[in-house]
């Protein structure tokens, strides 16, 4: 239906990304589906289950994942991703919308009063927005095995650096001539991988240092804490 079969490729192709690389495990699937704020609640309560089950019974029917590995939630009606599209699309009377959607209301009487208080705005969020509204988000967790090997460490940055915890970067970077063209590297791969930890920006700046680039030096000391 629609872009469904799009969707449910992006679905497929992120597990299988998983699935096919042997130094990863797949620890749990969570998907939560939604319907839009349209009609009454226990109909979209219903809805939205609905299309959480169906699309937990596609993806378990590909794989057969153990029992319990796939878990579900749903939410009747997605308030929230209205108000995110209100607030940034400059709909007239878009002050007053936001009140009515952050109102205190039960939400079929929410739905009225935007229904009767904006008529013209209501008629163009059923046209144009609420089919996005009734959507299944999904969220796959996996866990990587360690690195314990300099070399098979040295082999995976190369290739597949998100595989590589800051520890087993460090590891690697102990190995190596302090200075020398190879130990910068490290430390380069670290702070891109992690560009928020502080220890990584404080080993890249004195990386930076030692090859006098006070610019990149400057960079990574303002995240370094």
């Amino acid at each position: 239906y629609r872009r469904n079969p799009v969707e449910l490729d992006k679905i497929r192709r992120t597990i299988d990304v998983i699935r096919n690389d042997s130094d990863t495990r797949i620890t749990s699937l969570s998907i939560k589906g939604y319907a839009s704020p349209e009609g009454s609640y226990a109909n979209n309560e219903r809805l939205a289950k609905g299309r959480t089950d169906a699309l937990a019974g596609y993806v378990d029917g590909l794989y057969e994942f153990p029992s319990g590995l796939i878990s579900t939630s749903w939410e009747a009606e997605d308030w929230d991703g209205l108000r995110k599209y209100v607030e940034g699309s400059g709909l007239e009377g878009c002050d007053g919308i936001l009140a009515i959607i952050d109102s205190s209301l039960a939400p079929d009487a929410r739905e009225r009063k935007l229904k009767t208080s904006y008529p013209g705005q209501y008629k163009f969020l059923l046209e144009n927005v609420y089919s996005g509204l009734r959507h299944s988000d999904y969220r796959v967790e996996y866990v990587i095995r360690s690195y314990t090997d300099v070399d098979e460490i040295a082999s995976v940055m190369r290739t597949s650096p998100q595989k590589l915890s800051l520890h087993e970067l460090f590891v690697l970077a102990q190995s190596l001539e302090p200075g020398s063209d190879a130990y910068n590297e490290v430390f380069e791969v670290a702070v891109r991988m992690y560009p928020d930890s502080e220890l990584a920006n404080l080993n890249a700046a004195s990386t930076a240092l030692l090859r006098r680039d006070t610019a990149a030096a400057a960079r990574y000391l303002s995240r370094a804490g």
